[in-house]
């Protein structure tokens, strides 16, 4: 956590930046993660962040896995603000590989949270929410590509800034989402072939400034980065049919 002494907006933003005491760097690698009905595998899932612990999940648990999605339990991933302000903030890294057989269509990250904002009448505070995510397809049809990383940010409701007095209230739900359709992509590009491998960084940022006669709170309760798989790799109905028909002429010539 990082206060100072809240002026205006614009003068609490500056200094916060400007004179941030950063606490020891909490780093956790909770490994691969998949079940044997999954299509993918997470691999190496790893949080970094500048607080004394973890904060997308707990540090001995980690994510959860169902199905193709890595399901993740956040841990005191919150800012919270009276007469000063804060910001936290943690990123997320992981690399989606696909099983034999399966590939990857799109990726979807959704999450969710709450926050609260209150004071006198007149004074000012406010909390945000924001995502920026940075991808690149690796494996092409399982063979290593080199491509450029892609950039996306999470649409919020309520556009991740809420403010006194417009968006006063306690426990007020948030949510936001981005979709990565890295099939599109692909197509757009110009590659034939499907993803078989694709890196995966994810920046989330929670922030809270009030006044001395306001206070704002804003938390993350939920992360879910779930993986459309593509349909399975299977040889055109004309080809099948012609190597049929090969096999029974090279049959018939032996007789």
């Amino acid at each position: 956590m990082r206060m100072m002494n809240y002026k205006t907006h614009t003068l609490c933003w500056a200094l916060l930046f400007a004179t941030a005491a950063v606490a020891d760097a909490a780093t956790m690698n909770w490994g691969d993660k998949t079940t044997p009905t999954s299509d993918v595998t997470f691999l190496q899932v790893t949080e970094d962040n500048d607080e004394a612990s973890t904060l997308f999940a707990p540090a001995a648990i980690g994510p959860s896995v169902s199905g193709n999605q890595l399901v993740f339990h956040p841990v005191n991933f919150q800012s919270q603000a009276s007469n000063g302000a804060d910001l936290i903030d943690s990123t997320l890294t992981t690399t989606v590989k696909a099983k034999p057989g399966a590939t990857i269509d799109a990726i979807r990250v959704d999450e969710f949270g709450d926050y609260t904002l209150g004071g006198l009448n007149g004074a000012d505070a406010l909390a945000s929410v924001g995502a920026a995510f940075f991808w690149r397809v690796t494996e092409v049809n399982g063979a290593a590509v080199s491509l450029p990383t892609q950039i996306a940010s999470a649409a919020f409701t309520g556009g991740g800034m809420y403010v006194r007095p417009a968006n006063d209230g306690t426990a007020v739900p948030w949510t936001g989402n981005v979709v990565l359709d890295v099939a599109a992509y692909l197509l757009s590009a110009g590659i034939t072939g499907d993803a078989t491998a694709v890196t995966l960084r994810f920046d989330n940022t929670l922030q809270t400034a009030a006044d001395q006669y306001s206070n704002a709170f804003i938390k993350k309760k939920g992360v879910d980065i779930t993986v459309t798989p593509g349909d399975p790799t299977v040889p055109e109905p004309t080809a099948a049919a012609l190597m049929a028909l090969a096999a029974l002429a090279c049959g018939l010539r032996r007789r």
